[in-house]
């Protein structure tokens, strides 16, 4: 059986009522080897939970993706983010294997190939800086040491600074273990096949790598500079009259902002208020990456999300705390017929991320 029909049946088979799936990686190209993988990506309605599984089905090895579409499309984000897409590719450069959606695993593929194609975009000063600084450092410790089994590490490290830095000032996709090498070769051929055979002669790996620095700006270690947090800025004061409505909102309710980046300068907290008039539910969503903390300040609001596919709710009163963690569904409803219901929020992250969706499934 050929790896799309294997994946077609595993899917038909685990998961009879999958929204779509895919089968990518490197068992559908020419690089495919005896122990190649089906890496299958299925997404499910209303999964409260995304998990990697790994296993054999009928003789084949495979790897198991399995998310709702707001879980997939965290993840996507979170590794365009570090610059290294693999589960972006799988999607978008595998097969799709079943779609009962009418057509959003095929739209899904064109938008990840189109993001793929635009590549990571520049490296910030900072992130330059920082692998010059990494790899001027490397190499000055290979012409240092004297210890055989200490020089093969570091030629190891080397290699794949020197490949991680060519990557990034060429504006390329990163890739891990093989997918380095893979990533490079598609970019840069002759390079690597220069550090794959200067390994084993630090005179030659240096020099090698010595060229790539002079494309990212030449070597740095004396005078590298990183900055962490400032530990002493002054405190500020958001007074009640201050709090700001340009912040992301969603039907059904009010949010006010307090602090934010905008308003105090902060840079991984945002915190304000949610009011939700009476007898009036909000729009589902969810809040991305942030967790996010709640205080009943006044009202009876009530907070609904899915659970193993069936809706709950959390019943609160003035004084209680609700905890939202990351991307979960949810909406907030104020049941009472006269009372308005005002809510203290703190997010993790700088500003409200706010994301409405059609139902709670996402």
């Amino acid at each position: 059986m050929d790896p799309v029909s294997a994946a077609r049946a595993l899917v038909e088979e685990m998961f009879p009522g999958a929204m779509y799936a895919f089968v990518g990686g490197s068992v559908l190209t020419e690089s495919r080897t005896s122990t190649s993988d089906l890496d299958v990506v299925v997404v499910l309605d209303g999964l409260a939970r995304p998990y990697r599984e790994s296993l054999r089905w009928r003789g084949w090895p495979v790897d198991l993706f399995v998310h709702s579409e707001t879980s997939l499309a965290a993840y996507l984000d979170k590794d365009f983010e570090r610059r290294q897409p693999s589960l972006a590719r799988m999607c978008a450069e595998g097969a799709v294997v079943t779609d009962r959606t009418g057509g959003r695993a095929s739209d899904l593929q064109t938008a990840l190939g189109e993001r793929l194609a635009a590549g990571p975009g520049g490296l910030t000063t900072a992130q330059t800086e920082r692998a010059r600084y990494g790899l001027s450092d490397l190499l000055d410790d290979l012409a240092g040491t004297t210890d055989p089994g200490e020089q093969a590490f570091i030629r190891w490290e080397v290699v794949q600074a020197a490949a991680r830095a060519a990557l990034g000032v060429g504006r390329r996709w990163q890739g891990s273990g093989k997918w380095l090498l893979r990533e490079l070769r598609a970019h840069d051929p002759a390079l690597a096949d220069e550090l794959l055979s200067a390994h084993d002669d630090p005179a030659r790996l240096t020099a090698v790598a010595s060229k790539v620095l002079e494309r990212a700006g030449g070597r740095l270690w004396e005078g590298y500079r990183a900055e962490g947090d400032p530990f002493h800025r002054p405190l500020r004061h958001i007074a009640a009259g201050e709090l700001s409505g340009e912040t992301a909102q969603s039907s059904g309710m009010r949010r006010l902002a307090a602090i934010s980046g905008a308003t105090a300068g902060s840079s991984r907290l945002w915190m304000g208020q949610t009011h939700v008039a009476p007898a009036t539910r909000s729009s589902d969503h969810h809040h991305g990456a942030s967790e996010t903390a709640i205080y009943v300040v006044s009202g009876t609001p009530s907070f609904v999300f899915l659970e193993d596919g069936e809706e709950r709710r959390h019943d609160a009163r003035p004084g209680d705390y609700i905890f939202v963690p990351p991307y979960v569904p949810h909406r907030e409803e104020n049941p009472d017929p006269s009372q308005e219901a005002v809510v203290v929020i703190a997010r993790s992250t700088q500003e409200a991320i706010v994301v409405n969706l059609p139902s709670l499934a996402g």
